[in-house]
């Protein structure tokens, strides 16, 4: 399997399990906005883009899973039924910074990332916290300090509650 298809593969298995570990894992912030897709994206990249961050790519995951689906041997793909599943890669050179200069290895959280889960008019975000990753390194206020950014600018969207 070459890199894409990890990658895809990988991606696939992130996206659709996600669902399962938010009911009992407090490492991930979720959010719903009552807007389809399009509009909770750029809903999602405004609020980041204020909040200092910078968003350097955006996955269109489900359209490019589906499209390999039968080439990766996924049975069964999007049970849920979700009408769109995207990622939005985002960064802060100031907190990556902080990171590297606290303790190098948690530099690894960086790019920060979040999935965009969309079905029935509504959008859910879902971030992965940072401070569950860092909480027993020196960079610890720093994953703590990156959450309390992003949440923070995620819940400036109209109509988003957690």
């Amino acid at each position: 399997m070459n890199s894409v298809g990890a990658f895809l593969s990988t991606a696939a298995l992130l996206v659709f399990s996600v669902g399962t570990a938010l009911a009992s894992d407090a490492s991930f912030y979720t959010e719903t906005i009552p807007a389809p897709m399009a509009s909770a994206q750029k809903e999602v990249v405004q609020a980041l883009s204020h909040g200092h961050f910078k968003v350097v790519m955006n996955l269109d995951i489900l359209k490019r899973i589906e499209a390999k689906q039968k080439v990766l041997h996924i049975p069964n793909l999007n049970q849920g039924g979700y009408a769109d599943a995207r990622a939005v890669v985002f960064c802060n050179p100031f907190l990556f910074s902080a990171l590297l200069n606290n303790d190098w290895q948690a530099a690894s959280v960086c790019p920060l990332n979040l999935t965009l889960l969309s079905k029935g008019g509504n959008t859910t975000v879902i971030f992965p916290r940072r401070a569950a990753y860092t909480h027993a390194t020196k960079a610890s206020l720093v994953g703590m300090k990156i959450d309390q950014m992003v949440i923070s600018s995620l819940q400036t969207i109209p109509g988003s509650h957690p």
